[in-house]
């Protein structure tokens, strides 16, 4: 299953990219390119939905890594939205969840 994008209209500073689908080696490059373009709107906060994320492989988490490592370049903060429980474990087992300031989720 294809990784599609939406990246809603900023506002108060804040740019949202709803992802739905498998974020793997395939699609990680769509949401680079996803990031790079809402970082072209100068946001304070990136926020990335992870809800209907069905698939996340290494080259996932890859590309959100880069898309912190991007938004801490550009003065903006970076902020995982709707994680699944699956989806934190993938997080926690990377040692990720402090990198991002990842809450435990409700289960």
């Amino acid at each position: 299953m294809p990784l599609l994008t939406e990246t809603g209209v900023p506002s108060a500073g804040r740019v949202t990219i709803v992802l739905s689908g498998e974020l793997d080696q395939l699609t990680a490059d769509q949401l680079r390119t996803a990031v790079r373009a809402a970082l072209q709107l100068e946001p304070t906060v990136l926020a990335v939905d992870l809800a209907l994320v069905t698939f996340m492989d290494s080259s996932g988490l890859g590309a959100i890594v880069a898309a912190k490592r991007w938004c801490d370049n550009a003065g903006c903060s970076l902020s995982l939205q709707a994680l699944t429980p699956a989806m934190y474990r993938r997080f926690q087992v990377s040692g990720l969840t402090d990198l991002f300031g990842l809450p435990e989720p409700s289960a």
